[in-house]
């Protein structure tokens, strides 16, 4: 019961894993002294089916997330991919098994299935393919964008884009200027992605980020503090971004959670 698996070493699982990595060591050795104990601590795994973690960003951040992940005492399996899980148990394609009652699936999400969509309108993840001005291919006057939509117009992205709110942004603004030059009788515009970079946060004081035009890597203290401030910056006004800030100082100088969770036994022991 005191082992986690996480299963997806993207920016979501990295993120998780270097949370509970940190709960783990500031938070519950405070409440359960016991736990200090290397025979009882809990076990951390991140898992996943490609050699990498955070494929989609340099080999400079995936090398610095690594090696940060292993000293905040993670254990990484790659080329591990899931193929069952039983509540107990999760049975890997390679016939490995780690016995656990926690798994967090980070690995990616499959987009929806709607009524009445044939289904040779759908691609990898059950995302519907798209051309370049997101029409959906095959239909006449049915467009998808975001998550749901397989959009591979663009060399660089074979595989589509990632799964991501900035594609998605960049997308529906397009759409809409394009669905508005249509209504006035012009023409279509391709989409086009422009990559802003990637971040990823790992812990306190410790993420990575790509910053692509100029090729610039960031990682530590430097990366972290750049994460905290785009985050803010993406907060809608600014009694939202000073409440944010205020917690955020609170959480970093006492390294303790104010929420708890008050267990009793429905009956006397």
């Amino acid at each position: 019961m005191l082992r986690v698996v996480v299963a997806g070493a993207g920016p979501t699982g990295i993120e998780i894993s270097g949370m509970l990595a940190e709960i783990q060591d500031k938070v519950i050795t405070k409440e359960y002294p016991e736990m200090k104990d290397g025979r009882h601590a809990a076990k951390i795994y991140l898992v996943d089916g490609g050699p990498k973690v955070l494929a989609s960003m340099s080999e400079a951040s995936q090398k610095y997330t690594l090696r940060t992940l292993g000293r905040m005492g993670i254990e990484v399996a790659l080329n591990m991919q899931v193929k069952d899980y039983t509540g107990s148990k999760v049975t890997f394609t390679n016939g490995q098994e780690i016995e656990t009652e926690t798994l967090v699936w980070a690995a990616g999400v499959s987009a929806s299935v709607f009524e009445g969509i044939p289904a040779e309108w759908y691609g990898r993840r059950k995302r519907l393919i798209v051309d370049e001005y997101n029409m959906i291919r095959g239909s006449a006057n049915v467009y998808a964008i975001g998550d749901t939509c397989l959009q591979t117009c663009e060399t660089l992205y074979p595989d589509g884009y990632p799964q991501m709110a900035q594609p998605a942004m960049q997308q529906g603004t397009h759409l809409a200027k394009n669905l508005i030059s249509i209504a006035n009788g012009g023409q279509q515009l391709p989409f086009r992605y422009f990559d802003k970079g990637s971040m990823a946060i790992i812990g306190i004081g410790k993420a990575v980020a790509d910053l692509p035009k100029p090729s610039i890597n960031l990682n530590g203290l430097f990366a972290w503090l750049a994460w905290l401030f785009i985050h803010l910056l993406s907060l809608i006004n600014f009694r939202n971004k000073l409440r944010t800030l205020a917690n955020w100082l609170g959480a970093l100088a006492t390294r303790d959670l104010a929420l708890r969770f008050i267990i009793r036994p429905s009956h006397k022991l």
